[in-house]
Formats: structure tokens, C-alpha cells, sequence
């Protein structure tokens, strides 16, 4: 395991620990024109979570909306997968929206982009369909 790779596996630890409310260790791995992407920045969110968001200050604004927004129920990492500068975090994770109180809980895959040990971009992906149910932008299925 390399340092960048220790360090993230230590941030995630420690966000996880916190239930989402300690993401300082990430701010430590940022370059400063780290760029984050949700897999979601352009559609359902609304103006606080879209993204990208470009640089530290920006990075952070976009982690005070998710603790404004959200409540993160649990988290595990199953694994990190690690090819040339491109870090993999690779997880599960379960939140609940604390506007219509909705969970959304499944997979989650991070995509950090590395250069001079220092994050320049990260790229989130998760169920775009829960996230979208637990926003309340839709109706859940009806059991028929």
C-alpha cells in the first residue's frame, strides 16, 4: 500500500467512524484545484450539490451541504483498486435525506485521480434512482 493509498484508507475510516461528519482528512489529500463530480451534478440535485465543484473552498462548501442535507446511516469499504494514478474506493453506503426522512442504501464507487500525491479529481458514483427517491423526486414503487 502506498502513502496516498494509507492516507485515503484512513479518511474513509474516519468518515465512516463519524457517520459522515469529519471529512478533514479528506481536505488533506487535496491538490488545491481538486475537482469533485457526483454522478449526479447536473440533473436532480439542487444548486448546493451541483457540481463541479473546483478547488478546496468549494470542496468543502459541497461537503457542509451533504452534512445540511443528509445523515449518513452506515458505510464499509469492501476494497480499493489501484492502477497507475487512478485510486478506486470501492464501498457501500446507506443515507437518509433529512428533508423527507427517505433512505437510499447500496454500492458506491469513488474514482480519485492522483498527481504528486495530492487528489486533482474525484468522480462519485452511486444509485442515482434512490438518491432520486430519497429527494422525493420520485414516488417509490406501489407493491400491487
Amino acid at each position: 500500500m502506498d502513502d496516498f493509498e494509507a492516507r485515503l484508507a484512513a479518511a474513509y475510516a474516519a468518515w465512516h467512524e463519524s457517520l459522515g461528519r469529519r471529512p478533514d482528512r479528506f481536505y488533506a489529500l487535496y491538490a488545491d484545484n481538486i475537482e469533485l463530480h457526483s454522478i449526479l451534478e447536473a440533473s436532480v440535485l439542487d444548486a448546493e450539490m451541483r457540481g463541479p465543484f473546483v478547488g478546496k473552498a468549494a470542496a468543502i462548501a459541497y461537503f457542509a451541504a451533504i452534512a445540511e442535507q443528509w445523515e449518513m446511516l452506515s458505510a464499509s469499504t469492501h476494497r480499493f483498486v489501484v492502477r497507475g494514478d487512478t485510486y478506486v474506493w470501492i464501498g457501500h453506503a446507506a443515507w437518509r435525506n433529512l428533508k423527507t426522512l427517505r433512505v437510499v442504501e447500496g454500492p458506491k464507487v469513488d474514482i480519485w485521480t492522483v498527481q504528486d500525491g495530492f487528489a486533482t479529481n474525484f468522480f462519485e458514483l452511486f444509485d442515482s434512482y434512490g438518491t432520486a427517491r430519497a429527494l422525493g423526486l420520485v414516488d417509490p414503487p406501489v407493491d400491487a
